[in-house]
């Protein structure tokens, strides 16, 4: 049996409890600032998290989670024994899910205004450290190795920025970035004009 509705009458949150023993599509739509994005579900399990047809990747794929748990607004259909027509696989656990992605948020907020400006720039500080878990570093290594900003890569990994300034908060703290600067308001960094370069 499908089932519809609005974001505003039931947030995501309760949906995915709600549906937590289901298999089917959880399609979304009607947001502010997201695409349309589908949630692959199998009981107990979050499949994939597709956008544009296509599957996103861990990183993305939490970050899309944590802004639809906020979202208010937005329409839904749930239908049942929908499957991803790609191989890639999250299986997130459902609970796990909601409560890590929860949990970041509120870490977030706390820390909200420790967080470094947009355009502080950033150097990965000794590759020998890094933990084999950390996922947003390992991404986002190829800019940090030259030095990039939040901004940057903002842009580059498709990532909402206070995300991205929360990330290199916590990587700073563990002393496996280090800051190198200021991105100079009129200049573009290294980064911004390779990004522009490959555009069309």
């Amino acid at each position: 049996m499908a089932l519809f509705g609005t974001l505003e009458g039931l947030p995501l949150e309760e949906l995915l409890q709600l549906l937590a023993q289901k298999e089917g599509a959880l399609e979304i739509w009607n947001l502010k600032d997201i695409p349309p994005t589908t949630l692959y579900l199998k009981p107990g399990h979050i499949r994939s998290i597709d956008q544009h047809g296509k599957p996103l990747e861990a990183l993305a794929a939490k970050a899309t989670l944590q802004a639809l748990l906020q979202a208010r607004q937005g329409s839904f259909e749930f239908i049942p024994g929908a499957k991803p027509k790609h191989p890639h696989r999250l299986n997130w656990p459902v609970e796990k899910a909601l409560l890590s992605t929860i949990t970041l948020q509120d870490e977030l907020e706390r820390y909200r205004p420790y967080l470094p400006p947009p355009k502080a720039l950033f150097k990965v500080a000794d590759l020998a450290k890094i933990p084999p878990e950390e996922g947003f570093l390992a991404n986002s290594l190829p800019y940090l190795k030259k030095g990039a900003s939040a901004e940057d890569l903002s842009k580059a990994l498709g990532l909402p920025l206070d995300l991205v300034r929360f990330h290199l908060f916590r990587l700073e703290r563990k002393g496996l970035v280090k800051r190198t600067g200021q991105m100079d308001s009129g200049r573009s960094s290294f980064l911004g004009q390779l990004l522009r370069g490959v555009r069309p």
